[in-house]
């Protein structure tokens, strides 16, 4: 049996990733993490860095046409939430199997096997603690047997900008548009808030419907979607500071 898991930001280009920076690399230095402020709260001040210096606000490019490549059994469910770390947690059984999955193929801007800046190696994250995050769900499967299979976007220049050694063997490719000789059992699709914009949420929700499978949110997954839209709050701020200065001037 095989797991198809696709994160959002492989379609998202940013240069802090390997792709093109457009000549502007500063807005793109952005600090991540899985919780509320980097998810929702910080993309206002991103927006408006961006608009302050007159740059197109970057999003998403190449979803169309995805899912056409792809083979699934009869019934194969997609299953979506915000956060990788839900793909650890998904094993044959939940679509009726058993065991481990023979092999697991991630499309990704990101490898997603545990990284030597967190953990010196595999055994050391085995007895870390750390337990299953975004960064190293893949580790979970190749505990328990199965092949790993990265496909990095073509908008990646190289596979090591920057420097990534996962902790594990995977093997790691540009994809070049050719569907990997399998049919998958399930798909996982993950939103990654924290590193893809709000302003992209519909496109989000359009590329999960042209999926054609059965679609269920992950169900210990909580979240917002779509997000507030930071746009709309940076007119809103705009406005407010135009009126309280006509108030002052008054």
């Amino acid at each position: 049996m095989h797991l198809l898991v696709v994160d959002w930001d492989y379609f998202f280009p940013t240069p802090d990733a390997g792709g093109p920076d457009g000549g502007h690399p500063e807005l793109f230095g952005w600090p991540v993490a899985e919780d509320e402020h980097h998810t929702e709260v910080v993309w206002l001040e991103r927006a408006e860095k961006f608009n302050a210096a007159g740059i197109e606000l970057p999003t998403v490019h190449g979803w169309k046409g995805f899912w056409d490549r792809f083979s699934f059994t009869d019934g194969a469910p997609l299953i979506y939430a915000d956060s990788n770390a839900w793909a650890g947690q998904l094993w044959p059984s939940d679509v009726g199997g058993d065991g481990a999955w023979e092999s697991v193929h991630l499309y990704d801007a990101h490898h997603d096997a545990g990284y030597k800046q967190n953990h010196l190696s595999f055994e050391h994250w085995k007895t870390s603690g750390d337990g299953i995050r975004c960064e190293n769900w893949m580790l979970a499967h190749h505990w328990a047997g199965a092949q790993l299979h990265v496909h990095f976007p073509p908008w990646r220049e190289s596979m090591d900008h920057p420097r990534e050694d996962p902790l594990v063997d995977v093997a790691m490719t540009i994809d070049d548009g050719r569907p990997p000789p399998t049919t998958f059992n399930l798909a996982y699709v993950c939103r990654s808030g924290a590193w893809v914009p709000p302003w992209a949420d519909q496109t989000f929700t359009d590329f999960l419907r042209s999926a054609p499978l059965p679609k269920s949110a992950h169900p210990q997954n909580q979240w917002i979607h779509p997000r507030p839209d930071p746009l709309r709050m940076a007119e809103m701020k705009a406005a407010l500071r135009a009126k309280a200065e006509d108030l002052a001037a008054g």
